[in-house]
């Protein structure tokens, strides 16, 4: 909690006093550069006051002087909905995978062998690692829920064959309900499977878009209506961020190592 500024302190009356008119005028000029008379007098302008005095003090100061909360480049702001992510990469170990190509689910299987690896030969568990699976370029589809899988065709478009069928997917092959023998990726490297082990998806607003006119050119709609039904389709915990290249940036700054995992 803010404590009261010392020109406030300094100013307050002593032994339970009134305030004095002439000073209070006195220390919102110099605390907002703002002229204004009070009529102390009325119990509701003297409870009006208080209460902006009040916030006044909560208020971050510099130096002296008052700075307003707009032109305070030092004061923490509060965290927007694409920073919320990363404040919670905060554990002893953290690690992103660049996952620009889907390459069959392979990275998936990386990430189990990654946090498994830590677990068998360091005794570390994944509560003390952050993993981030960071999807971009042609590994999209493994994202993607069945719905799109199928509308979509994307099997097809993105050259992913569903090895029991002997034919391009028509569901995504990499999340749980669709796990199968000799399917692409074992049970234990479901996006699912590497979700309830914390590890943390995020998917390039850049590579919706480039999706997005693959898939329009290709005939199957608008530029629109492709989007929405992309954006209306992502996998539940997979969070869209506007650029990974900014991302990567981001996460870099914090301490959090990059690996390419495509």
């Amino acid at each position: 909690m803010n404590k009261m500024p010392r020109l406030l302190q300094s100013a307050a009356p002593v032994g339970g006093g009134d305030w004095r008119v002439a000073d209070i005028t006195a220390i919102l000029i110099q605390l907002t550069g703002a002229h204004m008379s009070i009529d102390l007098s009325k119990p509701t302008a003297r409870r009006g006051f208080l209460g902006r005095l009040a916030a006044i003090a909560a208020l971050p100061l510099v130096g002296s002087g008052f700075t307003s909360p707009a032109s305070d480049e030092s004061q923490t702001q509060l965290p927007s909905p694409d920073d919320v992510w990363l404040r919670t990469l905060n554990r002893k170990h953290r690690v992103a995978f660049d996952v620009e190509k889907h390459k069959d689910g392979h990275a998936l299987g990386q990430a189990k062998d990654y946090l498994d690896g830590w677990r068998k030969s360091f005794g570390i568990n994944e509560n003390e690692i952050n993993l981030v699976m960071a999807v971009r370029g042609t590994g999209i589809p493994l994202v993607l829920n069945d719905a799109l899988w199928q509308k979509f065709h994307l099997g097809e478009q993105y050259g992913i064959t569903d090895p029991v069928a002997k034919s391009p997917g028509t569901r995504n092959l990499f999340i749980a309900p669709n796990i199968v023998p000799g399917g692409l990726v074992d049970a234990g490297s479901s996006v699912e499977a590497l979700q309830k082990r914390g590890v943390l998806f995020l998917v390039c607003h850049n590579t919706v878009e480039g999706a997005v006119g693959k898939l329009s050119k290709a005939g199957f709609g608008t530029p629109t209506e492709i989007r929405a039904a992309i954006l209306g389709g992502i996998l539940p915990g997979v969070r869209v961020v506007p650029a990974m290249v900014i991302a990567f940036t981001e996460m870099e700054e914090r301490g959090v190592g990059y690996i390419y995992a495509g």
